[in-house]
C-alpha cells in the first residue's frame, strides 16, 4: 500500500468516527467495560503468577557437611555443584550463619542459646536451588556422590504441595484469562458490528462504484483500531491507580508487609501492553468479519 493511501484511510476513519459520534462512543464503552474486567483480571493473574514463583524460589536442597570437612574440600564441593546445568543458585551457610538464622526463628533466649554459643552443634551447609523446581527432587539424589556430605534434605511433603498447588494456580489462572478474552472478543466484536451495520449502505455504494473489497476495508480496520486504543485508555487508568492504592494501603512493596505484591513499574507496562493490544487485535477483528459480511453484493 502507498503512503498517501494509507494517509487517506487514516483521515477518512478519523472523519467517519467524528461523523458517527454516537455509534463510535457506545463502540469505545464497550470495549472499556470489557477492557476494565479484563485489566483486573490481568493484575490478579500476574500477582498470581508473582506469588507462585516466589513460592517455588521457597524450594530448595539444604545439604549439611561432615563435621570434620575442611575449607577446601567445602569450596571444592561448591564449585562442583555450580557446574550441574540443574543448578540455578548455591549459597554456603556456615554453622555460626545457621545459629543465627535459628535465633531469629525461635527468638533470642538467653537461657537456652547460651551453651549453643560456647560449642555450635551445627554442621555447616549448603542451600542449593533447581532452576527447574519440578526437578528438586533429582538433584537432591545427585548429591549422593559427595562424601563430604553427611545429610539433605529437600522437605519432600511440602515441596511436593508446594509445587502442586502453584502449578494448579498457573493453570486455573490461564483458563480462566483465556475465556476471559474469548468473552471479551465476543463482546466488543459485536458492538462494532452494529456499527457498521449502521453504515452498510456506505459499503454497498462504494462496492457498487467498483471500489476493491481491500480498498473499502482499510479505513474500517483502522477504526476498529482506534476505537480499541479509545476503549483501552480508561481502564487502564483506572486499573492502574486502583493497583497503587491497593500497593498504599497494604504497603506490599516493602521489605516486611504482608502480601508480597508485583511492583508498580513492571506490572504497569504489562497491564497497558496488553490491554491496549487486546482492544487494537479484537477491534480490527470485529470490523474484518463485519466488513465481510457487507462485500457480498
Amino acid at each position: 500500500m502507498k503512503i498517501d493511501t494509507l494517509f487517506r484511510h487514516t483521515r477518512e476513519a478519523f472523519r467517519s468516527l467524528t461523523r458517527n459520534t454516537w455509534m463510535t462512543f457506545a463502540a469505545s464503552s464497550a470495549v472499556a467495560v470489557t477492557l476494565l474486567i479484563f485489566g483486573f483480571f490481568l493484575v490478579f493473574a500476574f500477582n498470581i503468577s508473582y506469588m507462585a514463583t516466589e513460592l517455588d524460589k521457597q524450594v530448595a536442597v539444604r545439604a549439611f557437611f561432615q563435621p570434620n570437612v575442611t575449607d577446601d574440600d567445602i569450596d571444592q564441593v561448591i564449585a562442583q555443584i555450580k557446574k550441574d546445568p540443574a543448578v540455578a543458585k548455591v549459597k554456603f551457610v556456615s554453622k555460626e550463619d545457621g545459629l543465627r538464622q535459628m535465633k531469629e526463628n525461635w527468638g533470642d533466649d538467653e537461657s537456652f542459646f547460651r551453651g549453643l554459643e560456647k560449642g555450635n552443634p551445627l554442621p555447616d551447609g549448603l542451600v542449593i536451588q533447581a532452576k527447574d523446581p519440578q526437578k528438586t527432587k533429582a538433584l537432591s539424589d545427585s548429591l549422593d556422590k559427595y562424601s563430604q556430605i553427611s545429610d539433605k534434605s529437600y522437605g519432600e511433603g511440602v515441596t511436593n504441595n508446594i509445587l502442586g498447588i502453584s502449578e494448579w494456580v498457573r493453570n486455573a489462572v490461564f483458563i480462566f484469562g483465556l475465556g476471559l478474552a474469548i468473552l471479551a472478543a465476543f463482546l466488543i466484536s459485536n458492538t462494532i458490528k452494529l456499527t457498521i451495520f449502521a453504515r452498510r449502505r456506505e459499503i454497498e455504494i462504494m462496492r457498487l462504484v467498483g471500489a476493491s473489497n481491500w480498498f473499502i476495508r482499510w479505513p474500517f480496520f483502522i477504526e476498529g483500531s482506534i476505537i480499541g486504543v479509545l476503549g483501552a485508555i480508561i481502564p487502564t487508568a483506572v486499573t492502574l491507580v486502583s493497583y497503587n492504592a491497593v500497593l498504599g494501603i497494604l504497603n506490599a512493596d516493602g521489605a516486611y508487609s504482608l502480601f508480597k505484591l508485583l511492583p508498580m513499574w513492571p506490572l504497569s507496562m504489562y497491564v497497558a501492553g496488553i490491554t491496549t493490544i487486546l482492544g487494537i487485535l479484537i477491534g480490527v477483528w470485529g470490523s474484518m468479519i463485519s466488513v465481510r459480511r457487507f462485500l457480498k453484493v
